[in-house]
């Protein structure tokens, strides 16, 4: 575990030391409070062993700690203490964790996706990974959930462009070879034929763009399936993450699977609607 990551729990630590004497005369609600901040501080230390920057974390969790110090003050001077902004830091804190985890699963699955991709020079993808990595290292977790989602759609833009550019040349070719055979037919007759050319063209890269489409689709939901079985391997076999930690990334590779499956679905639909049309 990087050093500096675990000396960034002693302060927190050192509050909750000065917090428990407090505590020990204060009311129900107090002890209550106790238990969220307990909590979140496991919370942190989870985060730190699993490699996940905390310093956004670690100064909501030290202002929390400042709320509730206040209110165990007043309680102790006999005033009646309101812990409703305390528990907002709290929520607070699990929606941080939650993102947290969520993105660096997103993270794992777009580089695999990456490296699966064949075809395309993905350079301009990794460029992207790379911003969305350092939005995460900040803390930054929605703008790095944005880039990732740019990062799939930059794989698809740049497989489109491949297949227009290959469609383009083998209809060119084919097109100029037959417009010379059809030379001496009447302008009539060779309009039509390359109107129906252009017609049959536009509804081939259409299906090819679908088919890519659905492969990136499969390939997606590949790669999310083998960070599953790792996760489950971490948790059943070796141990290596929490109970807390194995479900976030469950559920959130679940909603990943169950989207891709029911959009692969649609777009074999429509693959197959146009195989139908021909044209």
């Amino acid at each position: 575990m990087n050093k500096a990551l675990r000396q960034m729990a002693v302060p927190a630590a050192l509050a909750f030391v000065m917090l428990s004497f407090l505590v020990l005369a204060a009311s129900e609600q107090a002890l209550e409070a106790e238990d969220a901040l307990n909590a979140a501080q496991k919370d942190m230390e989870q985060m730190v062993s699993d490699g996940l920057p905390v310093t956004r974390y670690n100064d909501t969790l030290l202002l929390a700690q400042q709320i509730m110090e206040v209110q165990l003050n007043n309680e102790n001077a006999g005033a009646k203490p309101d812990y409703s902004v305390f528990y907002g830091k709290i929520d607070e804190l699990k929606d941080l964790k939650q993102k947290a985890y969520a993105a660096v699963d997103e993270l794992r699955a777009l580089a695999v996706a990456i490296n699966q991709t064949e075809g395309i020079d993905t350079a301009p993808v990794w460029d992207i990974y790379r911003e969305a990595k350092a939005e995460f290292d900040n803390e930054r977790y929605e703008q790095s959930t944005v880039l990732i989602d740019r990062g799939y759609g930059k794989i698809s833009e740049l497989e489109a462009i491949q297949t227009k550019i290959v469609a383009f040349a083998e209809s060119t070719s084919r097109n100029v070879t037959e417009f010379l055979k059809a030379l001496w037919k009447e302008l009539l007759t060779a309009s039509a034929i390359i109107i129906a050319a252009v017609v049959l063209t536009y509804n081939r890269i259409q299906m090819m763009l679908i088919r890519r489409r659905i492969a990136e689709s499969e390939r997606r939901r590949e790669s999310v399936k083998n960070l599953t079985g790792e996760t489950q391997r971490k948790y059943f076999e070796r141990g290596e993450i929490s109970d807390t930690t194995y479900h976030i990334r469950t559920k959130k590779y679940g909603e990943m699977i169950r989207d891709i499956n029911r959009r692969i679905p649609l777009l074999r639909e429509e693959l197959e609607l146009r195989r139908k049309r021909k044209i």
